[in-house]
Formats: structure tokens, C-alpha cells, sequence
């Protein structure tokens, strides 16, 4: 079978993909569905046919019978290689390649936002949108707020994670603008009526839009979402562990790619009601091996000063 799509791939008619056989276009470098590179380019090509007749020292042969290239692994490997075994790593954990520059590629991944974040907007804003602002806060989650992720074949320093786009951040601020007129406006109708129960109600849909206005500005956003509970006052320190997905960032406890691993997040803040006003946090990123060694130590440490305080307790009860 992947004969036939190699052979109607020289012979000039519709392009397959050897992994998969999804249709290709002739511009595309890698197949869409699985993320394989299509083999346009001669030297690519050429790589690829050496590398399928045998596991050279810079590959290793997987359960399906291919063989992948190891970042570091041969001093034979190209940057572009390793590049391409990134990428298909990450299109096989859900991304999608949009953009191949050559030294380094855009992946994208898109949804229409979480459960919470659309209870959250519904809660807001379905008893006067009728659920036309969940459509349209999908819409955005999916087409504006993609996430994304620059895959590089050199390995990057350990540092913070991109701010969000300066596209994102003048629609967070605009938003906000629109609510705030639209409270101006509507405050300035209740002020022109006579009814005070008219007036009462206008108000509080004035107030509804101001605070949502407030709650879209991405300062504002993003330190609601760290907030603590209510009863954090004064200097709090915390850490928070997510899963991520970043192949080309170094482990920062063994240099390896992190992979499929876990970010650290490191925070002193200062909190009123729960609400931080202040922060200064740093991140770490470990491989999930390295993730998994320091939890199962940390949880050995912590059932040896448990036996330590027991041991010490039976001492005392002896005397």
C-alpha cells in the first residue's frame, strides 16, 4: 500500500501520505491529519529513504516497524530532523501544523473553551443574549484565542511563557470599552426616567455590564484567576503544577526535552480578600520522569518525618 501512494506521488497524480493516506496538496510539507512530512523536497526525501532501509546511529526503530529520529542522538542528525521529529511528536498529542518557516514551525491548537469558562459567560449573560453569548465566546476561544506553540529544532533557554498577543490583548481592552459605554448609556436612560423601579432596574443592568467590562481587561482576568480563597490576606506563597506540552524546552533538571511534562509555578503575592494585587513568580519545567522522581522523594521525605515524630512520641511515653 505504501507503495502505490509513493508510486502515484512520482507518477504526478493525487499525493498520499505514506503514514496514514490522507490526500495531500502539492504545497503541503506535512500531512495534516497525522503530521508526517510528505516528502516534497529531494533531500528530505532522500533522508527518509536511508533512514527506512535500516536503524542508522541516530535512529531508533519504534513498535510499528519505522524508525524515528532522536534530537542529539547522531551527530548525523540536521536541525531540520530534529525539527520534523518535534512535529510530528506534537501532531500526534492533538496540534496541528500551521505555519512551516523552515528553521521552526507554528502549531496551533483550537477549542471553544472549557466547561467552566462557558458556565461562567452563561451565568453573565444568557438571561439577556439567550445563549448568544456562549456561541460567540466559542467562536473567539476558537478562532481568536487559539493557543499555539513555536516548535525550533535548537533547544530554547528556560524562561517565562510568551504574553498573550498584542491581538488578544486590544480585543480584551476594546471589550471592556463597549461594555463601559454601554453602562454609560444605560445608566444615562435610568437617570431620564421617572419611575424609580425603572430607574432601579437600569442601574443594575449598568453596574451587570461595567463589572463585566472591568472583568475582560486581562490584568484584571488574569488575576482573578489566580485568586486564593477569601481568608488569604497579606503574603501568600503558593505552587502550582499543570501539565504541558512543550518539546522544545529543556527539562530543567536533566536538559532533555520536556515533552509531555509538568510546568512549576512559583508565586509570592500579596492577597486582599483572596484577590491578588501583587506578584512576583518564577516557572520550572521537568520532564514527566523527573516530575515523577521529585514527587515520589518529596513523599518519602514526608513519610520519614512522620516515622521520626512516632519514633519520637514512643520514646517519651516509655520515659
Amino acid at each position: 500500500m505504501g507503495g502505490d501512494r509513493r508510486s502515484s506521488r512520482d507518477s504526478g497524480g493525487t499525493l498520499y501520505c505514506s503514514n496514514c493516506g490522507t490526500g495531500l496538496e502539492p504545497s503541503m510539507n506535512y500531512c495534516p491529519n497525522c503530521g508526517a512530512p510528505s516528502g516534497q523536497t529531494g533531500t528530505q526525501s532522500q533522508t527518509r529513504r536511508d533512514v527506512s532501509r535500516g536503524p542508522g546511529p541516530g535512529s531508533t526503530a519504534t513498535a510499528s516497524g519505522t524508525n524515528e529520529l532522536r534530537p542529539g542522538s547522531s551527530s548525523e542528525t540536521t536541525d531540520r530532523d530534529v525539527l520534523e521529529y518535534r512535529i510530528a511528536n506534537a501532531s500526534r498529542d492533538g496540534w496541528e501544523l500551521e505555519h512551516d518557516f523552515g528553521d521552526h514551525a507554528v502549531m496551533v491548537r483550537r477549542t471553544v473553551g472549557s466547561v467552566n469558562e462557558h458556565l461562567a459567560v452563561a451565568v453573565l449573560t444568557v438571561w439577556f443574549t439567550m445563549g448568544l453569548g456562549n456561541a460567540l465566546y466559542g467562536a473567539y476561544r476558537y478562532f481568536g484565542d487559539a493557543e499555539r506553540m513555536v516548535l525550533r529544532a535548537e533547544q530554547t533557554e528556560n524562561g517565562d511563557d510568551a504574553e498573550k498577543t498584542s491581538g488578544s490583548l486590544l480585543l480584551g481592552r476594546a471589550t471592556a470599552a463597549v461594555c463601559w459605554l454601554t453602562a454609560a448609556i444605560i445608566a444615562a436612560i435610568g437617570v431620564q426616567l421617572g419611575p424609580p423601579a425603572v430607574s432601579f432596574i437600569l442601574f443594575a443592568l449598568a453596574f451587570v455590564f461595567a463589572a463585566m467590562g472591568v472583568s475582560v481587561l486581562p490584568s484584571v482576568s488574569r488575576r482573578l484567576a489566580n485568586r486564593h480563597p477569601v481568608t488569604a490576606n497579606g503574603r501568600v506563597h503558593s505552587v502550582d503544577e499543570r501539565t504541558v506540552v512543550a518539546y522544545d524546552r529543556p527539562c530543567s533538571a536533566c536538559a532533555d526535552p520536556v515533552g509531555r511534562g509538568v510546568e512549576r509555578t512559583y508565586r509570592k503575592e500579596f492577597c486582599v480578600l483572596g484577590i491578588p494585587l501583587t506578584a512576583a513568580e518564577g516557572r520550572n519545567y521537568y520532564c514527566r520522569q523527573c516530575a515523577n522522581a521529585a514527587q515520589s522523594s518529596s513523599t518519602e521525605r514526608t513519610h520519614g518525618e512522620s516515622a521520626t515524630a512516632q519514633d519520637r512520641d514512643r520514646e517519651s511515653e516509655r520515659t
